[in-house]
């Protein structure tokens, strides 16, 4: 799955699966969000509270971003 990318935020390759393939053709799709893979969708998931503020920072990058293309 090709995803879409932003100058400044860090990319990787990873073997986990996405929902994206199977969501509608919207426009270019971003793959992001606070916590780890390595315990998402598990009995014991969580995200550190000084993550979602992170993340809060991050979407408000991300908006700004792609509005100026």
């Amino acid at each position: 799955m090709r995803l879409g990318t932003l100058e400044g935020f860090p990319t990787s390759v990873v073997a986990f699966a996405t929902d994206i393939p199977a969501m509608p053709a919207w426009g270019t799709p971003y793959l992001f969000g606070p916590g780890s893979i390595h315990v998402a969708h598990r009995d014991d998931e969580h995200v550190e509270i000084a993550e979602l503020h992170g993340a809060v920072d991050s979407y408000e990058r991300i908006v700004e971003a792609l509005l100026t293309r």
